[in-house]
């Protein structure tokens, strides 16, 4: 899963989704140094992960589970005539 930085103080989220944990604190230690002095807000911020619509984010199953599906129906309808 993808995670992102977020600040409670200004509201401030990541500009992107980031694939590590480590690439999102650089991200969270950038907007603490451009913003806030480089010093953490007292209102908090910190580094959390998000769900990625790509992979599917439980509202629909994801691309690689329709494919299997497919692939045993696929299966299932040349073996139903024998």
């Amino acid at each position: 899963m993808p995670f992102v930085y977020w600040c409670r103080a200004c509201d401030g989220v990541s500009p992107e989704r980031r694939d590590s944990r480590t690439d999102a604190e650089g991200d969270l230690d950038t907007h603490r140094h451009t913003t806030h002095g480089g010093l953490a807000p007292a209102a908090g911020d910190g580094v959390r992960h998000v769900h990625d619509e790509a992979r599917g984010d439980g509202c629909l199953p994801a691309g690689s589970f329709w494919a299997a599906l497919f692939f045993l129906a696929l299966l299932l309808s040349n073996c139903w005539g024998r």
